[in-house]
């Protein structure tokens, strides 16, 4: 563990130095080109329950480089974009708590590798985006659900553990369109490589089969703005992905392909103010009827503002049920609170509990999971 938090130590203190030089910047000028990064820690400890009790470190390293055609003088509404990232650190889900919904969503092992690559262009009311890709980036994704740290909250397990989808951490090329017939509602149509080649063959994700035979993962997402302005956001998505099994003896003629619908609202309780402070909820449904995960039901509750006059930190519960199907036994349900304070532009901790029952990543019969977390961030 000390080994993994000297590294985290040494990459803060890298980005620290680098958002040092940043601010010298004039603010004013807008170059084509944009070079930003963040970094998130998580101290992780297994309180009781689960495979045994313990703790460990974990990080991510995000970096971006990003390209505006038209700031370059050259033509209107082109971007590149090149994402590259580092996990490092422990790995509590799989070697000490055991659940398949993954308490923490930056638990990916040790990886250095390139986690977008793509360019998008815009005509008018529509949008594409060709390259490398994260499927949660325009999919299933929840704006008030984003705050907590359970892996479920930010992708449904029903897409995250049934499917070879292109999320964190491994993406995979595909093809996005989206378009807006007005300013409430947004159509949007993806298909991804769909099976993406794994770390072990593939540890700098440099290696893209694209070989549309070898399977493909169609996914299409409907999303409907009905609030009013910026004093009440209210916002429902409904989507929909099919996907091709990858070319696998053990996968069954039964589950060649596979497919599934999802649902996420985000709803603003009570109008913000202009500290941004109120509530919000959010809830998310998902079926995957021909799989063991067969549904997933989450929802959860927060306000901002709590405790500060200008709305830098939100208090938030949540849940998260991975359902399944009558073969496979007992749901693997997780409760989680969680408190994020904001101390400026650019750092944050987050501590955080979570409470897991029935956990459901392994074979082995375990106890309830407590879990303690604490979060740190930096964004510059």
């Amino acid at each position: 563990m000390k080994q993994f938090f000297n590294i985290g130590l040494m990459t803060l203190a890298l980005l620290v130095a680098g958002q040092t030089f940043a601010e010298t910047k004039n603010d004013s000028e807008q170059p084509a080109v944009s070079l930003y990064g963040s970094y998130k820690g998580d101290f992780v400890a297994n309180l009781k329950g689960g495979l045994e009790t313990g703790s460990t470190y974990l990080g991510l390293a995000d970096l971006f480089l990003e390209f505006d055609t038209h700031k370059a003088g050259l033509w209107k509404g082109g971007t590149f974009l090149i994402h590259g990232a580092n996990t490092h650190g422990g790995e509590p889900s799989a070697n000490l708590i055991g659940d398949f919904q993954v308490v923490s969503n930056i638990e990916a092992g040790d990886h250095t590798f390139l986690y977008e690559l793509w360019y998008a262009q815009a005509f008018g009311n529509f949008h594409t985006t060709i390259g490398l890709q994260d499927l949660n980036a325009e999919f299933a994704n929840s704006e008030f659900g984003g705050l907590f740290i359970n892996s479920s909250f930010g992708i449904h397990s029903i897409i995250a553990d049934n499917i070879a989808a292109p999320i964190f951490p491994l993406t995979s090329p595909g093809i996005t369109i989206c378009w807006e017939p007005s300013d409430r509602l947004n159509l949007k149509t993806a298909v991804y490589k769909g099976c993406p080649i794994d770390f072990d063959d593939n540890p700098n994700n440099l290696k893209w089969n694209l070989n549309h035979q070898d399977a493909l993962l169609w996914v299409s997402e409907a999303n409907l703005h009905c609030g009013n302005g910026d004093q009440c956001l209210q916002t429902i998505k409904a989507g929909f992905f099919f996907h091709q099994h990858c070319d696998e003896p053990e996968v069954s003629d039964e589950l060649e392909s596979d497919y599934g619908f999802y649902l996420v609202g985000d709803h603003r309780i009570s109008a913000p103010n202009e500290s941004g402070k109120g509530l919000s909820v959010f809830y998310q449904l998902g079926v995957s009827p021909r799989n063991d995960n067969v549904a997933y039901i989450g929802s959860g509750i927060h306000y901002t503002g709590l405790f500060s006059a200008k709305g830098h930190d939100n208090l938030g519960l949540a849940m998260a049920r991975g359902i399944m199907s009558d073969e496979d036994g007992r749901d693997e349900t997780t409760l989680e609170l969680t408190y994020k304070l904001q101390l400026n532009n650019h750092i944050y901790f987050q501590p955080d509990l979570q409470y897991v029952i029935h956990p459901r990543g392994t074979d082995l019969a375990v106890n309830n999971a407590m879990v303690g977390l604490l979060r740190f961030g930096l964004d510059f």
